[in-house]
């Protein structure tokens, strides 16, 4: 099933944003198999948010690492992402809350 598209939350900003397109799963792949034996980057987060980002709000993207946010809302924020990507399955019925997502999950 085709994920629907998500709202975003970091800081005081909001964002909705669709399913990815290949392009950009073929530009997070990397990202995630350079820090996949790592946890808590939040660069990589930041990174994957941009490039979800960038086609649709690419002022946002360019200056997200300028947002005042916590660990957990990118965290949570890259989930939802990795998710629209197909690169986490979708559970039905269920939804990501902020802060439910530990920093841990950060790859």
């Amino acid at each position: 099933m085709r994920p629907q598209p998500e709202v975003i939350h970091l800081g005081a900003h909001e964002w909705r944003i669709r399913p990815l397109t290949l392009a950009q799963v073929q530009a997070i792949e990397p990202i995630l198999m350079a820090t996949q034996d790592k946890t808590g980057n939040v660069a990589a987060a930041i990174a994957i948010v941009s490039i979800a980002l960038s086609r649709d709000h690419a002022s946002a993207a360019e200056c997200l690492a300028e947002i005042e946010a916590t660990a957990s809302e990118i965290a949570a924020a890259m989930t939802i992402v990795l998710r629209l990507g197909g690169f986490i399955e979708t559970r039905a019925g269920a939804s990501d809350a902020l802060g439910e997502v530990g920093a841990d999950a950060i790859p």
